[in-house]
């Protein structure tokens, strides 16, 4: 759905009549919310005892479409001390490969149980290359891609790639062994995919030969959770068991609070389904214009959205550059070596 969702999200016409937004990381709004994560994480790191101050950390992320790891990116691009991000993926492993083999390759998707990161081109890539290198080389790399399938990305873009990230792939089995030992022994419940990011963490902090690569020794790794896990019932059924689930998801009073309970009460309404072999864009497009046409004219519509959108925008715009401010005066300067 990621590939429709950018495609009607970047039709003009679409754009001019309906004010059309996305609240995923194809829009940037999104992922500059989140580079304040990062900084936040990093200040309650910096006030653990055995942390020295612009000691550098790991942070290890869940990572589909890659807007997370975007935003930390930016964060890392503005001074803060980031030593690698760990991206973990599932059997979805477009940037796992690309990591190994330096050809970003697409392929079928594969259904997991960490859905929300089942992609097969995470869109943010690009926006990745952007932030490290030539921009101008970007574009027809991605364009290539694109029209191809696959491109080989060429050694300097791939080297400041490496700089930055590293790549762990996770299969269901062991995400679900993660949530079984975290909730074991930690007594958190993590989702599907914050336990893939854990896991990633926990592959990295065991690999002496990742370890071997980084310009400083690091002590510490974040990792970021993404969601409840009560919105993962077969998940968390399948790590803990039906007994867990209907004992302490359901009928307990920490995990699930009362306005989830509610909506897990409510009938089930069905959707239509977007079956495999249809055109998904234009059937996207259908649901856009015919869902949008109601009480608002058009013109009415695209003025208040579009009022809407410059206000938002001017908030954000102000926030980062605040953040970029404090950050800057806390940590810079701030380069990675060649």
């Amino acid at each position: 759905m990621d590939f429709p969702i950018k495609t009607i999200t970047s039709d003009a016409k679409i754009q001019s009549e309906y004010a059309l937004t996305s609240v995923n990381s194809i829009n940037i709004g999104r992922i500059l919310a989140q580079t304040v994560h990062y900084i936040y994480l990093y200040l309650k790191v910096l006030s653990l005892e055995s942390v020295k101050s612009r000691e550098e950390v790991v942070f290890s992320v869940p990572t589909g479409a890659m807007g997370n790891v975007t935003a930390g990116l930016v964060a890392g691009l503005m001074g803060l001390p980031v030593s690698k991000f760990v991206c973990g993926v599932n059997a979805n492993d477009i940037l796992h490969r690309t990591m190994l083999t330096g050809e970003f390759r697409k392929k079928d998707m594969e259904r997991t149980l960490s859905e929300a990161i089942n992609i097969q081109v995470p869109y943010n890539f690009e926006r990745v290359l952007y932030l490290l290198n030539d921009q101008k080389s970007v574009k027809p790399l991605m364009e290539a891609m694109e029209a191809k399938g696959s491109v080989q990305i060429p050694e300097k873009i791939f080297s400041n790639l490496k700089k930055w990230i590293v790549t762990s792939r996770v299969e269901d089995v062991e995400m679900l062994n993660t949530i079984k030992t975290i909730q074991k022994h930690q007594k958190y419940l993590p989702d599907p995919h914050s336990a893939v990011g854990i896991a990633a963490a926990i592959k990295f902090a065991n690999d002496e030969a990742l370890q071997q690569h980084l310009q400083t020794p690091v002590s510490k790794i974040v990792c970021l959770a993404t969601a409840h896990p009560c919105k993962f019932e077969r998940a968390i059924r399948k790590a803990l068991g039906d007994h867990f689930w209907d004992q302490n998801v359901l009928n307990g009073v920490d995990m699930m609070g009362g306005s989830a309970k509610l909506l897990l009460s409510l009938p089930e309404v069905n959707r239509p389904v977007f079956a495999k072999g249809q055109n998904w864009t234009e059937r996207l497009r259908s649901v856009v214009v015919f869902d949008s046409d109601g009480a608002l004219s058009t013109s009415t519509r695209s003025r208040s959205c579009s009022k809407l959108h410059k206000t938002t925008l001017g908030i954000f715009a102000l926030g980062l550059g605040l953040t970029g401010v404090v950050v800057g005066y806390l940590f810079w300067p701030r380069s990675r070596s060649e």
